[in-house]
């Protein structure tokens, strides 16, 4: 694990661990009358396990740390339509690769995924509320080729899957919150199943801010 993976761990735990404290300091704001936004909008920024199995014989581990930003929409009642996009990227280890013989350093995974869903979001009524999200999921993945998981002819198209997201808020005031959201997704390209160590979808612990304009 990279000095900036276990510094990146180091801040997402101090931070969940400091947060219950806020919540009953004198400094934090009195939550307002509670209310449905009918936008939101929010970022955030994550360590992400790859669930592929062979990944790391040619990237320097299954872990990295990932973008993400999302839009959601309220159609009806505590029900959004959610719309994401983040992203993954790594570099190649040491060595050789077994069939090119060319550096492992050569190898560079460039992953970015297109979500689709749904979001249910309680009416928050205090400043801690919880959420959960799912849909289906779209991946492109890019690779310097030969030093590569995938052949070319396998990346042309987008991979498909599923995404679920479990999360928690803590309101900072009436139209902002940070929010600790912990995503599982699967997804599969062109001529293989999505599921387990086939998938390139995985595991992915996210920190963020969303913003409640209207």
């Amino acid at each position: 694990m990279t000095n900036n993976n276990k510094t990146f761990i180091l801040v997402l735990v101090s931070l969940i661990l400091i947060l219950p404290a806020l919540a009953h300091s004198q400094y934090a704001p009195a939550f307002q009358k509670p209310h449905l936004p009918r936008v939101m909008l929010g970022g955030d920024a994550a360590m992400f396990r790859i669930s592929l199995d062979e990944f790391d014989t040619i990237y320097k581990s299954r872990w990295g740390t990932s973008y993400a930003g999302y839009v959601g929409v309220r159609v009806y009642s505590t029900y959004y339509a959610a719309f994401k996009y983040g992203s993954f990227q790594k570099e190649g280890k040491s060595g050789l690769h077994d069939e090119s013989g060319q550096p492992l350093q050569n190898a560079h995974w460039n992953e970015r995924w297109y979500k689709i869903g749904a979001r249910v979001h309680p009416m928050p009524e205090r400043q801690w509320n919880s959420y959960y999200g799912f849909g289906f999921a779209f991946y492109d993945v890019d690779e310097n080729q030969p030093v590569a998981v995938f052949e070319k002819s396998k990346t042309d198209e987008l991979g498909t899957g599923f995404y679920m997201d479990l999360g928690l808020e803590y309101y900072l005031r009436k139209w902002a919150a940070l929010y600790f959201e912990l995503g599982i997704s699967s997804g599969g390209m062109q001529g293989r199943t999505g599921f387990e160590a086939m998938s390139i979808g995985g595991y992915r612990f996210a920190l963020g801010l969303t913003l409640l304009p209207f």
